[in-house]
């Protein structure tokens, strides 16, 4: 794909790294998810009007350090002014350029700084380098998070390319995170609005690292069109299972990467009465602190579990649930006895930690991922602004 980037040191982070990014490509067909938090941030709003006028769009600019969230009317203007810069810079039309932010909330952009940074990142256009987009986006980040994919749809050839951050702050409607899909299909934008839905509810809404929804949550897929293959109502589901993947992949770096996480925990709920349901259990589950704590401390505590899933109050039949830690069955009605010298082994030598519960209420299966609570979490956190 012919997408190329500009990165810049703008000063915004105190760490002095690379702050600013720009990736520029061809007019392109675009999806966009947002956060639904009330206190969005500036570019968020930005980007929803921008979105309810234009179809296409062929730039998108990201700062790092700063949220530029919870800052007014100044605030928005910021945001504004840094599209226009882009525009301006690569020479664009109108309404051409998105705007995302990442940092710390409720202070105002250095724009004198920023506005250099974008000039500079616009000036020195080279080949997208997925690592090095990563890290220019990356605040808490222990490690870049790019994804590439190269696929075969009707014997034709297409690829998706993906970057994303975030490691804290991370719970729907969406975790917090900024991401950015790329393919070069041909598609509708009508047909690539219900694929992203889908995929976003599969997979960034899918994932807890500590329950709190940020005010700056972004998932962009763009479709350049630069392939000669065209997704239709025939091989959407194929093209959908395809571009699913990689925003998964993402959005397991991400839980991964949880602000001092040591494990990356899949919680698969099965036979769930509907998706609906399945999905709500699997997110109980990883919004308890006392169960991911458990699984910090090595803890096969069961208990957590069951109790996290009946603060639901959806009627479950207990009595006919199973549950497994791993391949360890460890209740099935009633508690079973199993070997937890084991189930202790398989929680402490593993990094990543599987979660099945059956609730035969249905034909519904939902997956949901989070990540053990640690110390470290709290040392983050309680430093993040001192």
């Amino acid at each position: 794909m012919n997408i190329k980037m500009g990165i810049a040191k703008a000063g915004i982070k105190p760490s002095g790294d690379y702050d600013i990014l720009v990736l520029k490509f061809r007019p392109s067909v675009y999806s966009l998810v947002l956060t639904q938090n009330s206190l969005a941030a500036a570019p968020v709003v930005y980007d929803r009007m921008v979105s309810q006028m234009t179809d296409r769009i062929s730039a998108i600019v990201v700062n790092s350090g700063n949220a530029n969230a919870a800052t007014g009317e100044e605030g928005f203007q910021n945001a504004q002014m840094m599209a226009e810069l882009v525009e301006e810079c690569l020479e664009l039309g109108d309404n051409q350029a998105l705007v995302f932010s990442t940092g710390v909330i409720g202070v105002q952009l250095p724009m004198e700084k920023v506005e250099k940074g974008i000039k500079k990142a616009c000036q020195n256009l080279t080949d997208l380098d997925l690592e090095k987009a990563a890290k220019a986006i990356s605040t808490t980040d222990s490690f870049p998070k790019y994804y590439s994919y190269e696929g075969s749809i009707d014997g034709k050839t297409f690829r998706i390319l993906g970057i994303a951050k975030g490691a804290g702050m991370i719970h729907p409607n969406m975790a917090t995170m900024l991401s950015y899909i790329f393919t070069d299909v041909k598609i509708e934008k009508s047909l690539l609005d219900k694929i992203t839905k889908v995929v976003t509810d599969r997979s960034f809404n899918s994932i807890d690292v500590d329950g709190c929804e940020s005010t700056n949550d972004s998932f962009l897929v763009v479709a350049t069109g630069e392939t000669d293959l065209e997704i239709n109502e025939k091989n959407k589901t194929e093209f959908a299972k395809s571009l699913l993947h990689v925003a998964t992949e993402l959005a397991k770096m991400i839980v991964k990467d949880g602000e001092g996480a040591t494990k990356l925990i899949q919680i698969n709920v099965h036979n769930g009465s509907t998706k609906e349901e399945a999905k709500k259990v699997g997110e109980a589950i990883a919004l308890s602190n006392l169960f991911k704590t458990a699984m910090f401390g090595n803890d096969p505590n069961w208990g957590r579990i069951l109790s996290a899933v009946g603060q639901l109050h959806l009627d479950i039949d207990f009595s006919r649930v199973k549950l497994y830690i791993g391949d360890f069955l460890i209740y099935s009605g009633q508690p079973v006895d199993y070997d937890r010298e084991k189930a202790v082994q398989y929680l402490k030598n593993n990094k990543e930690i599987t979660i099945d519960l059956y609730l035969e209420r249905g034909d519904s299966d939902w997956t949901y991922y989070t990540c053990d609570l640690t110390y470290r979490y709290v040392e983050i956190n309680a430093e993040y602004t001192t």
